[in-house]
């Protein structure tokens, strides 16, 4: 039966329809392009002070392999590299809650954004190829991502000093750490366009990727203001992003067609 399924799959790939335009390049790719990742979800505990969470942007770049870049149906998979975000807040404070050095505006604002370091993703995707012209297609892929992401843990504290009483305070507070799990699982889903040009196959790709579990998780947490009480709460990055990724492949040489 295997082998029943085994023939009939092979059966199917020799008969799907060939592109003969796109055989003439590379199945090797280099990719690189921006990603927008989703806002953290945050979640109060107790208290009236919530930090505000901002989407982050980001860059992607590395190689892909396409197993059957002049077919209709191929599989694609490859090495893509980032820096994975960590956090992106801004927070606010009353300046009746700081000391009289910080009072010259009623409100005190201010940001910070983290990245980790460089994470290692692999793509396994079924891509479909429906040419539009005689060098131009449209493309859909749909397939998982695999994430190398060590643990780790990261901590943002904000102090406010009093040089006339000699004291610090610590007001605000981030304590998150990744999952313990180092290669992480996501679906991933898209389409783009493909353009035979001269000596390259330029690419470019819109896709979504959904994490099956937070790449960060921690809380946050309002304290020893003067007047207003504590707050705190739940920190949770999905880490899902929207991309666009630009690909080249180049044309082969003519020992190589």
């Amino acid at each position: 039966m295997i082998l029943s399924i085994i023939c009939y799959q092979v059966s199917i790939a020799q008969e799907q329809k060939t592109y003969s335009v796109l055989s003439k390049y590379s199945k090797w790719s280099f990719v690189v392009g921006p990603s927008l990742y989703n806002k953290a979800k945050l979640t109060p505990q107790y208290g009236n002070d919530i930090p505000k969470s901002k989407r982050m942007p980001n860059i992607h770049f590395g190689i892909t392999y396409d197993f059957h870049p002049d077919k209709k149906w191929s599989f694609v998979t490859g090495l893509l590299v980032a820096k994975e975000p960590i956090y992106s807040v801004e927070y606010e404070f009353n300046t009746y809650d700081l000391y009289e050095e910080y009072r010259e505006e009623p409100i005190y604002m201010d940001k910070f954004k983290s990245y980790a370091l460089y994470t290692f993703s692999f793509p396994i995707l079924l891509r479909f190829n429906l040419q539009i012209s005689k060098n131009k297609f449209l493309a859909f892929q749909i397939g998982l991502k695999a994430m190398y992401f060590p643990p780790g843990e990261e901590d943002l504290i904000v102090a406010f000093s009093s040089e006339e009483l000699m004291e610090t305070r610590e007001v605000f507070g981030l304590k998150l750490e990744s999952p313990t799990n180092s290669m992480q699982g996501s679906f991933v889903i898209g389409a783009g366009f493909s353009w035979a040009m001269k000596k390259i196959l330029f690419k470019t790709d819109f896709i979504y990727v959904m994490n099956f579990q937070n790449t960060i998780s921690g809380e946050y947490q309002y304290a020893n203001l003067l007047v207003s009480p504590d707050s705190r709460g739940y920190y949770d990055l999905s880490g899902n992003y929207l991309g666009l990724l630009f690909s080249v492949n180049l044309k082969k040489g003519k020992k190589e067609r």
